[in-house]
């Protein structure tokens, strides 16, 4: 395994984690009705548990990085932003109720 496929695997999750939440943001804000399109209930759950699921991939792959190469300080960063991004999600889902 190469020495940075997992911190590069981790940025991957941490883009995706990204991408979905920009897809509901502009699904949020668009004037589609998108609740007319067939089995998309089951697709918008797939797309939450993968936003839920992929901060917590990420500080995993982070931290196996980081415990691979310590001095590496992208390793750190990109431990740091997976951190950040998942309690900016708990918090973000703490403070409104939408959910």
């Amino acid at each position: 395994m190469a020495k940075s496929s997992l911190r590069t695997a981790s940025i991957s999750c941490l883009a995706i984690w990204a991408a979905v939440w920009l897809l509901f943001l502009l699904m949020r804000f668009s004037p589609l009705d998108y609740r007319g399109i067939p089995g998309i209930g089951m697709i918008m759950l797939v797309a939450l548990g993968v936003a839920l699921l992929a901060p917590l991939v990420a500080i995993g792959l982070a931290g196996a990085a980081l415990v691979r190469q310590p001095r590496v300080p992208l390793n750190w960063i990109t431990l740091g932003c997976a951190i950040a991004a998942f309690f900016g999600q708990g918090l973000l889902f703490l403070i409104t109720r939408w959910l």
